[in-house]
């Protein structure tokens, strides 16, 4: 009877709090779960930026030793600074790449070089993106070549 007894009172404390969860307005395991799994689902996106807390602001009070300047009086000349000119872009270099010597298996596990938007023929190393450029005009797409930066082999796309 003990056990019987001890069973139903398990079983309604377990429905209490599936029901208690449910009507909660804020869940955070299950909210822990659910940006879990739309992370996995959409890697590249970006969670929404923070906001900065916001500021309280409080009423300066006048200072007694404050100066005032009289209405007839013009403003001090600021210096004025000529603008900066704007950063342009460093220029990346543009290397051929070279044939890869043939291999008796493929691999599938190697990687396809990035297309360089607006340059046809060129491409981005997967194995070095901020080296440069790699031309492989020459080449078919789905052909392995050789990264000229690293010495590695990747997928031409």
């Amino acid at each position: 009877m003990y056990q019987f007894f001890k069973k139903i009172v398990l079983l309604l404390s377990v429905a209490a709090l599936v029901l208690a969860s449910q009507s909660a307005a804020a869940n955070p395991i299950g909210d822990f779960f659910k940006r879990l799994g739309n992370s996995i689902a959409h890697p590249r996106s970006t969670p929404p930026p923070r906001r900065p807390p916001p500021r309280s602001i409080t009423p300066k009070k006048p200072n007694d030793a404050s100066k005032v300047v009289p209405p007839d009086t013009p403003p001090p000349a600021m210096p004025t600074n000529p603008p900066l000119p704007s950063p342009t872009p460093p220029q990346l270099t543009v290397r051929a790449a070279d044939g890869a010597p043939p291999t008796k298996g493929r691999r599938r596990d190697m990687p396809y070089g990035i297309p360089v938007p607006n340059r046809p023929g060129l491409v981005t190393s997967p194995y070095a993106p901020k080296s440069g450029y790699v031309d492989v005009r020459g080449f078919p797409s789905g052909v392995e070549v050789k990264d000229p930066y690293t010495g590695k082999i990747f997928l031409t796309p």
